[in-house]
């Protein structure tokens, strides 16, 4: 039972983990996605930044006034000190005319009140230490929240020309995007245009041509064809030099003899066909 429960739980942390996610990205989209939404997020910063700005200064407004009540404080710590310090010597003078004129009353009366000045002016002396210090400590510390100020301050003054440069290098951004899928699509359009289709089939036919005469020097009735024009040629050169040869010795023949012998060219040349050449 426990490991259902504890599978159901790390199902619906998942599942609202994914969804916060979903809402995250959906949010930034919106912000990012266009100039209203980029000026809308420099608006929530601006007015983000505006209350830290005024909540600091009122903090730092209040240490201000509590370090200057400390201030006024010692001032008139310091006061109270130059009116003890002259009643302190007011005491001991006394005490020396009532010691010497023998009066113990007095001079007992002398005594408490020096007694008391004494107290209350070592009380101001640690209260004046005390005070020091904290002021000084608070002094740093107004320092420092007064430059966090000054930062904010300056980052409050230098937002709304951050947010027009930021604008515009994203209008400038988003019309080179569209310039270049505006390109992209241009050359898609001329690849897929007739023109395009018209270019490639040019090229197929080419290439079958060129593959055509290839096979064509191939054709076994091309080779037969080729091969019995050789064959005449050769048979009309043997018969001429059969009939030159048959001249010849019809001529080196005896004069007697030449009637008897000679024989017509057409003759000698069909009494002895030449023989063919074999292919």
């Amino acid at each position: 039972m426990g490991r259902f429960l504890a599978a159901v739980r790390r199902f619906f942390s998942f599942f609202f983990l994914r969804r916060s996610e979903e809402v995250r990205r959906a949010a930034d989209r919106q912000f990012a996605g266009s100039v209203e939404g980029i000026q809308a997020a420099y608006a929530i910063d601006r007015d983000r930044l505006a209350s830290e700005f005024r909540g600091l200064q009122e903090a730092v407004a209040q240490v201000l006034t509590v370090a200057e009540d400390k201030r006024i404080r010692l001032e008139r710590l310091d006061q109270e000190e130059k009116q003890l310090q002259l009643q302190l010597n007011g005491a001991i003078r006394a005490a020396e005319a009532t010691q010497a004129s023998g009066d113990s009353a007095e001079y007992e009366k002398a005594k408490a009140a020096y007694g008391r000045y004494r107290a209350r002016l070592t009380e101001i002396d640690e209260t004046q230490t005390t005070l020091d210090a904290q002021i000084t400590q608070t002094e740093k510390s107004i320092s420092t929240h007064m430059g966090r100020l000054t930062e904010m301050q300056h980052r409050l003054e230098r937002l709304p020309q951050e947010e027009a440069e930021t604008v515009a290098e994203f209008v400038s951004a988003r019309q080179i995007v569209e310039l270049n899928n505006r390109l992209m699509h241009a050359q898609d359009s001329l690849r897929e245009g007739p023109a395009s289709l018209v270019r490639e089939q040019v090229r197929t036919l080419s290439a079958q041509a060129r593959i055509t005469e290839k096979l064509a020097g191939t054709d076994v009735h091309l080779q037969d064809r080729q091969y019995a024009e050789l064959g005449r040629e050769m048979e009309g050169a043997d018969s001429l030099e059969a009939v030159l040869r048959a001249r010849r010795a019809q001529r080196e023949a005896a004069p007697g003899e030449a009637a008897a012998t000679e024989v017509p060219v057409h003759e000698a040349v069909t009494s002895e066909p030449p023989e063919r050449p074999r292919i």
